[in-house]
């Protein structure tokens, strides 16, 4: 996927048109019993089940709407998962919930009223849901507290696939971390159901992973091409390397940043999706919250005050996220991309970040450094009864 697909993918609120059924709007109230359906009792508050083996987990669905402090249980989660990633952080949810016009649904385990497991969702009309971070992502997960047992989440995904049964809803969960033991939970659970559940292998994040900061630097550096690239450019008088992690001149930086990427696919048969204002203002909310959340680190370089190179970097531990990319044509013979590298993975190794993650994609530049890669699949959902999403999802994989 190129850089431009990525960008491409935020207004995508139901991928690949996949989702078909009825969403109720009655009201129903729900009594705690195990693993009780949660029809469309959500719909008018929330919806809630428990565990009866003796443990204290609850299981909710919200709307934020009428329940906003989920989100404040969201944070508390969040903080605690240990993925921690941005693409999942409450900031950048909370802007994606503010955009889209169709609902936000939070669906939550708690434990003793402290929240243990959550996914946040958007649902269509037509009952088809994602998550909610689809709109801008790399890699979407489930936040789990790390004392979570087996036995809660088997009760937590049950609960999710009891809800996709009684509501008719359509899951499609894309860009699913592979190497999470709990995704073949989920779809061993939701074939004992008897929900259709399929999935298919979707992508890749490359990565380079050192055992150090230090050593991460060493071995980007030990390219001469990215050297070569780097040291050509800090030659010249008018040339600066550019490294930001605050809110300095944001606005300003997007907006080059978009300038560019219009650029750089230009008379292409992909054009940039930054023609659309509606997205550019999408986009720097998207930053603005990352950073108001201090994850947010962008790097550039300037020739002659002009920006010719971007890179949008996301903290999530010690591992920095390569977001997004673009860089300006008329300077494609310095290598930029190339140079960016090298300067992110000096800036890594005296910031404590000992992984380069170059996020979804299989692009060949990643691959020229890359040390490894992060598998990603793709999860589909829904009553056996709808064929519709079926035939859809079947083509899909087909693709695949």
């Amino acid at each position: 996927m190129h850089e431009k697909e990525r960008h491409n993918k935020v207004m995508e609120g139901k991928p690949d048109g996949i989702g078909s059924g009825t969403l109720g709007t009655e009201h129903t109230d729900i009594a705690y019993k195990p693993f009780l359906p949660i029809g469309h009792g959500w719909c008018g508050g929330d919806a809630y089940d428990r565990m009866t083996d003796g443990s204290t987990l609850e299981f909710r669905i919200s709307d934020p709407e009428v329940s906003p402090e989920f989100w404040d249980a969201l944070d508390q989660l969040w903080e605690i998962d240990p993925m921690k990633s941005p693409i999942q952080s409450p900031a950048i949810l909370r802007h994606h919930s503010n955009y889209i016009s169709h609902r936000t649904v939070v669906i939550l385990g708690y434990r003793l009223g402290r929240p243990v497991a959550a996914v946040v969702l958007q649902l269509q009309n037509d009952g088809g849901a994602t998550f909610l971070s689809d709109l801008k992502t790399d890699v979407n997960h489930f936040l789990f507290d790390p004392t979570v047992t087996g036995t809660e989440k088997d009760f937590f995904f049950r609960s999710i696939v009891r809800a996709i049964k009684a509501n008719n809803w359509s899951w499609t969960l894309n860009n699913q971390p592979a190497w999470v033991d709990h995704l073949e939970q989920l779809e061993r659970i939701a074939r004992e159901e008897g929900l259709y559940c399929s999935s298919v292998p979707h992508s890749a994040c490359p990565v380079v992973e050192a055992t150090t900061p230090q050593e991460l630097f060493k071995y980007v550096n030990g390219f001469r091409e990215l050297r070569y690239r780097v040291n050509r450019l800090r030659k010249r008088d008018d040339v600066e390397f550019e490294i930001l992690i605050d809110d300095r001149d944001l606005e300003g930086w997007v907006a080059e940043f978009c300038d560019v990427h219009v650029l750089r696919w230009a008379d292409t048969p992909t054009p940039s999706h930054f023609l659309d204002t509606d997205l550019r203002v999408f986009y720097l909310g998207c930053l603005k919250a990352w950073s108001e959340a201090g994850l947010l680190v962008r790097f550039a370089i300037k020739v002659a005050g002009q920006r010719i190179g971007f890179v949008v970097g996301l903290r999530a531990g010690d591992v920095l996220i390569h977001h997004n990319t673009t860089y300006h044509t008329d300077h494609s013979r310095s290598s930029p991309g190339k140079a960016l590298i090298h300067i992110m993975a000096e800036w890594m190794s005296k910031y404590g970040f000992r992984i380069l993650d170059f996020g979804n994609g299989r692009e060949e530049y990643k691959y020229s450094v890359a040390t490894g890669e992060n598998q990603l699949k793709r999860i589909f959902m829904s009553r056996r009864s709808n064929i519709r999403f079926r035939v859809s999802a079947e083509v899909i994989q087909g693709v695949y």
